[in-house]
């Protein structure tokens, strides 16, 4: 939602949060959180889905596959550093090529407060996001099918472009 009191001319100031399987990922009652990062970065997951996948991923448990992600982006596994000896140059590849699996992290402050995400889609087109901090019962995978997931970003998007246009600053 965007805060009630804006007016236009006006940036979009609001509220986010997504839902999987019954869990909230994001802060909905955080207010005034800039939402266009939020927009750009689903726009670009929009645009990625269908690549979201490594033949290196195929056989890792998810706790593997959340290690292994978090390694190479954040150089840590859970809470703890790990002794990384890449150069810059290995550092920017790694950036490059794993970058694309980061979900929610640096999106805007309503998902700061919920650990990071990472996001794969599998051959089979079933999207999973990972994620240390989700209910017990549910581990550290939530899951849906790559369509309604894409469907939802795609309404997101749109809504976005409406409430931009209305407050005078149309998306490009």
């Amino acid at each position: 939602m965007v805060e009630p009191h804006l007016q236009a001319p006006s940036a979009m100031w609001g509220r986010l949060c997504i839902w999987c399987e019954d869990v909230r990922i994001g802060d909905f009652a955080e207010e005034h959180c800039g939402l266009y990062d939020s927009y750009d970065s689903f726009r670009s997951l929009l645009a990625n889905l269908h690549s979201l996948w490594r033949a290196e991923f195929a056989d890792l448990p998810d706790r593997d596959l959340w290690n292994l992600l978090d390694e190479k982006l954040y150089g840590y596994q859970g809470d703890v550093a790990i002794e990384d000896n890449r150069t810059m140059e290995q550092l920017i590849q790694d950036a490059q090529t794993y970058g694309r699996f980061n979900f929610l992290t640096n999106w805007g402050e309503q998902f700061d407060r919920d650990g990071k995400s990472f996001i794969v889609c599998t051959p089979e087109q079933q999207v999973r996001i990972l994620n240390l901090s989700l209910p017990p019962p549910k581990g550290i995978v939530l899951r849906a099918s790559m369509f309604p997931v894409s469907a939802s970003i795609r309404a997101f998007l749109q809504w976005f472009e409406g409430e931009a246009a209305r407050l005078g600053h149309p998306v490009a």
